[in-house]
């Protein structure tokens, strides 16, 4: 098992310390989750767990950890390699080879294991994890979500006794995030693997956990079962929320556990409220009969879409639909072929340095953007770019917007995962773009921040900007899209409402349609229950 006494590690430098007199005991051959706001120290407590803190960050740390009889705090993580397999929030940064099935087989091979054996495990974590297709392809060539799939098999791959995911299916579609977690857990029960998942997106973790470790906004931690710890978290999937006031106890951790209610006292939040539906405007942007083909390999196929003022697109799709190639072939950072067309002109014929003032994008990987010292000096340089001038006092308050005033001076690939996502964001549109693309940009975020970042892309579209927005949470996008487009097999064989998208589609049911079928309910939000 694990055991954690009295741990307290503070960062150089920093003035307090992330953890303080922890103590933990997690037993052997069950799945822990761990939960907390952005920032909270979710990673820090991980990283202790292999020894990474305090051998790589440096720091102060006292206490002490027991690693399955192994001390990480000695040990390092070239002495916890064996039994600690770790998946870190940006697999990219783990990677050591270029092509896919040597990045998975390295630390076979480090290890001196024969060809043979090497070659049937290699088989095997390829088969549960769908690699296959892609073993042979290199590293910077594949999705984002199919990145995540590689550095998990080179974790498991090693047969650890403790494998740690750190937001394991931030990039993953919802039927592979759900065929991933049940392989996981599989092995758990045949291997007796001890799992530890930081994971924002608890309505995905919550019907396989056996323990939550939940890091407060108050520096506390809470530890137990789900039963014990749920009902004191504020931050919750739906299915706790509508649990909730339906009053039940236990509170089901899945739908397959949700008892049956009665629904004389349910009924729509507002009968007579129409949807938000953007005024008909012409397109800013549209797109027709737009293919692209990389390396001899056809990624999209006749694919037309418009995208008007006043409008927040959400655009679903598996891991390698080509979701993130139409944005780049929309910029022309990939070659296409088709109409495209800016503001009723072609956009072959508008320099990118114009087109960039008025498209701001998101990538999936911050950190593809951030380069300066400080967070308030990312925003300057966009300024300075783009020839715009705005006073300091007021570019400190657009970092407000993003909770991110008082982290101007931090250096911005020091920062979390959610708040290098939050400098990203501010740093694209600070010089006010007309059309904002963001690719996964709930990557990292809890459930508040989620929440603020719906509310000022509501505000941008009031500001009659128009949005795009490529994400598998699919929770977040029934929150606030106008519009629904779904590509598949490089296709969008559905663009419509967001009604008829996450409620008919079984792959896209949110988790208040699945609680609800039949009645085009998708949010908490459309849900009244006026007796219980």
């Amino acid at each position: 098992m694990i055991n954690i006494t009295n741990l307290t590690f503070q960062y150089p430098g920093a003035h307090q310390s992330v953890l303080e007199n922890v103590d933990l005991q997690v037993q052997s051959a069950t799945l822990t989750l761990v939960t907390g706001a952005s920032g909270s120290g979710k990673s820090t407590l991980l990283r202790c767990l292999n020894g990474l803190i305090p051998h790589f960050s440096g720091g102060k740390i006292s206490g002490s950890i027991d690693v399955f009889g192994s001390d990480p705090i000695t040990a390092g993580p070239e002495g916890m390699a064996a039994k600690v397999g770790f998946v870190f929030q940006e697999p990219e940064a783990q990677f050591v080879f270029d092509i896919v099935e040597d990045e998975i087989a390295f630390s076979l091979e480090n290890a001196g294991m024969p060809r043979e054996e090497m070659h049937q495990r290699l088989n095997e974590v390829c088969h549960h994890l769908d690699l296959e297709h892609i073993r042979q392809m290199r590293v910077q060539d594949i999705s984002g979500g199919e990145k995540q799939r590689v550095a998990i098999a080179s974790a498991l791959v090693n047969r650890p006794k403790v494998l740690i995911l750190d937001e394991p299916t931030s990039q993953l579609d919802p039927v592979l995030a759900d065929e991933i977690l049940q392989y996981i857990v599989s092995l758990k029960t045949d291997l007796g693997l001890t799992i530890l998942i930081s994971e924002h997106r608890l309505e995905r973790l919550l019907p396989y956990t056996d323990a939550i470790i939940h890091l407060t906004s108050e520096s506390k931690l809470l530890f137990g079962s789900p039963q014990e710890i749920i009902p004191q978290m504020t931050q919750v999937p739906p299915i706790i929320e509508i649990a909730r006031w339906f009053n039940l106890s236990p509170l089901p951790l899945s739908i397959e556990n949700f008892p049956e209610v009665a629904m004389e006292g349910v009924k729509a939040a507002d009968e007579n409220r129409p949807p938000h539906s953007p005024p008909a405007r012409s397109p800013i942007l549209k797109i027709d009969h737009l293919s692209t083909t990389i390396a001899g390999q056809q990624i999209l196929k006749d694919v037309s879409l418009k995208l008007r003022e006043g409008e927040i697109i959400a655009l679903l799709g598996p891991n390698g639909a080509g979701k993130t190639t139409l944005l780049r072939s929309i910029l022309g950072l990939i070659p296409s072929g088709g109409e495209k067309s800016l503001f009723g002109k072609d956009i072959n014929q508008i320099k990118l340095s114009e087109i960039i003032q008025s498209i701001a994008y998101l990538p999936q990987n911050p950190n593809d953007l951030l380069f300066a010292e400080t967070v308030l000096a990312e925003l300057k340089v966009t300024l300075k770019n783009h020839d715009r001038r705005m006073d300091e006092g007021d570019v400190i308050d657009y970092l407000e917007i993003f909770g991110l005033a008082e982290k101007q001076s931090r250096y911005p690939r020091d920062l979390s995962v959610g708040e290098r996502q939050h400098t990203a964001l501010a740093a694209i549109t600070v010089h006010g773009p007309n059309i904002i693309f963001l690719d996964e940009p709930t990557r990292g975020l809890d459930y508040r921040a989620k929440d603020a970042l719906a509310d000022l892309l509501q505000k941008w579209r009031h500001q009659h900007k128009a949005i795009l927005v490529i994400t598998h949470d699919i929770e977040f996008a029934a929150q606030l899209a106008d519009r629904v487009a779904i590509l598949e097999k490089g296709q969008v064989f559905f663009t419509g409402s967001p009604k008829v998208a996450f409620s008919e589609f079984p792959q896209y049911q949110t988790q208040t349609a699945r609680l609800f079928p039949g009645r085009c309910w998708i949010t908490p939000d459309d849900v009244r229950i006026t007796s219980s």
